[in-house]
């Protein structure tokens, strides 16, 4: 895998978050198409269970979704925020990735993260205090790559850890390529353990200082390990709002996104109706900063570069306006998707 693409041999470096719980499934696929049209290289689509916001209707599940959706791209797609342990054993995980791996050679991939309590608490589990997600990640990171290199080998896997245990067993249908599995980091020491153990980074709501701090630390963590950072895949989760004039993109992140003014951890939360009540004590002036809002091709440019100068291979565009055949036109003709 290259570190700016895995697929068609297409080697762009901004790739798109398809806002699956805003559209239909069958609204989901007709955007990955147009966003490959449009320039964009690969597609994102996060692993959740409930949308954000009630308003926002839809939650698929993704590995369905994917499913889908890959048969109609010829870039590399992938799983965004995958969490082990709550809705999924890292085994199920494992053989959804190989499967999707498997006939699609060479164009899947996985991004694991330590889950929000929006997705994971819903099977009546006890929801871990942050240290022990973090934990049960790296766990699970493990599990999954050891799955795939005793399964690609020919022989049997066994684990038992501290949050998953895995009788002997592996996954009978492996690609000759197995997906890799990064892992989705917003902080520094996440980041370096990412370096050490996964196959890659994908940072997620970082802004540029922090952004910079994270690729650091992972790529500090990767040569602990005795790895070469720069063949291993960095990339970023850019948030942001753009529209046909800057006022429409303000009021699409107001409405839509409140979750990226709100000044404290949210992954404790658990219904989409608890986080509408709290947007209603956030304000359009709490997004300065935070989040780009444009309706400036030009000005978006720029963002994206700041982080491809940081040393990031690839940013993976999430418009959280619901204008996004508009959003995707736009950057299509504006050449943002061909940087």
């Amino acid at each position: 895998m290259s570190r700016a693409s895995q697929g068609g041999g297409v080697d762009t470096r901004v790739g798109y978050v398809v806002p699956a719980d805003g559209v239909t499934p069958r609204s989901a696929v007709d955007l990955a198409v147009l966003s490959e049209r449009a320039g964009f290289s690969g597609v994102m689509v996060a692993d959740t269970f409930q949308p954000w916001l009630p308003s926002l209707g839809h939650a698929p599940h993704v590995w369905s979704l994917l499913g889908a959706l890959s048969e109609h791209l010829t870039g590399d797609f992938g799983a965004g925020m995958v969490a082990p342990g709550g809705r999924m054993h890292p085994v199920a995980v494992a053989q959804a990735a190989a499967t999707l791996a498997s006939l699609h050679p060479g164009r899947h991939w996985v991004a694991m993260g330590g889950g929000e309590a929006l997705h994971e608490h819903v099977t009546g589990d006890y929801w871990p205090e942050p240290s022990e997600r973090i934990g049960r990640l790296f766990e699970a990171v493990e599990v999954v790559r050891r799955l795939f290199a005793g399964s690609a080998a020919g022989r049997d896997v066994r684990h038992a850890g501290e949050h998953f245990r895995v009788e002997s067993t592996r996954i009978w249908t492996m690609p000759e390529q197995p997906p890799a599995v990064l892992v989705a980091a917003s902080g520094p020491v996440t980041a370096r353990r990412a370096g050490r153990s996964a196959d890659g980074l994908l940072a997620v709501a970082v802004q540029p200082q922090q952004a910079a701090l994270v690729l650091e630390r992972f790529r500090q963590g990767a040569e602990e390990s005795g790895r070469d950072p720069a063949a291993m895949p960095a990339w970023l989760h850019l948030n942001l709002s753009w529209a046909a004039t800057t006022q429409d993109a303000i009021d699409n992140v107001t409405k839509r996104y409140p979750m990226a003014a709100m000044r404290f951890a949210r992954g404790d939360l658990r219904s989409p109706h608890v986080v509408e009540q709290i947007a209603k004590l956030v304000r359009p002036e709490d997004f300065a900063g935070r989040i780009p809002t444009t309706h400036d091709p030009d000005v978006l440019g720029e963002v994206i570069r700041s982080y491809l100068d940081l040393g990031y291979d690839r940013v993976f565009l999430h418009n959280v306006g619901g204008n996004q055949v508009a959003f995707l036109e736009a950057v299509g003709a504006a050449g943002l998707a061909g940087l």
